[in-house]
């Protein structure tokens, strides 16, 4: 038990040293030797748990996808019918996906904005895969956009959207973010441009 709870204290020291130089420096910049003084650990400590900066790094990506497609995988999509949600905010994805990524925001907010990481694509991928999910009937489909732009345009404004709350000062809570969120969903593009002041 003690020798987790050493490991977990590493760990922890590992991602505030990480986040802090990467806010400071930038992935390309950061060093092991950077990462090892600020964390007050030695090289040889940071080795038993990382090859290097690069495994750091995608085990943290490999983290938040795991995390972004468990909540997936249990939180469906809430179906609208006549832009009226089926289900409760609490039973959404989208939702569960806010929680999380609050809890997780100096890091997620970094690595979706560091050029270095293949996050953004990752979670763009997950979030495709739940959108496929559908909102019920897919004949209504009336050819006007091809489905790849659809599900690009859709996707990647999840995604905008997600980045811009994250790099907020402060970030707002996950409830006001989804709540926000909801609505551009239901908003056609020019409801959204009135809205620009």
């Amino acid at each position: 038990m003690a020798v987790n709870t050493k490991m977990f204290e590493t760990e922890v020291k590992i991602q505030k040293a990480f986040i802090q130089l990467l806010q400071q420096e930038g992935f390309g910049k950061v060093s092991v030797q950077q990462l090892v003084k600020l964390a007050g650990i030695s090289r040889g400590t940071f080795y038993l748990h990382y090859f290097d900066k690069y495994d750091l790094l995608n085990h943290y990506e490999d983290e938040i996808v795991s995390h972004v497609n468990s909540i997936f995988a249990r939180f469906p999509k809430s179906l609208t019918q006549n832009g009226q949600v089926k289900t409760s905010h609490e039973n959404n994805a989208f939702f569960q996906l806010f929680k999380y990524l609050y809890r997780q925001r100096e890091l997620a907010a970094l690595l979706l904005n560091e050029s270095s990481t293949q996050l953004v694509g990752k979670v763009k991928q997950l979030i495709v895969a739940v959108l496929r999910q559908g909102d019920g009937d897919v004949s209504n489909n009336s050819g006007q956009v091809p489905s790849e732009y659809a599900q690009e345009i859709v996707s990647q404004g999840v995604l905008d959207i997600i980045i811009y709350w994250l790099n907020q000062n402060p970030v707002s809570l996950p409830e006001e973010a989804y709540h926000i969120f909801r609505q551009t969903r239901l908003l056609t593009p020019e409801q959204l441009t009135r809205q620009i002041k």
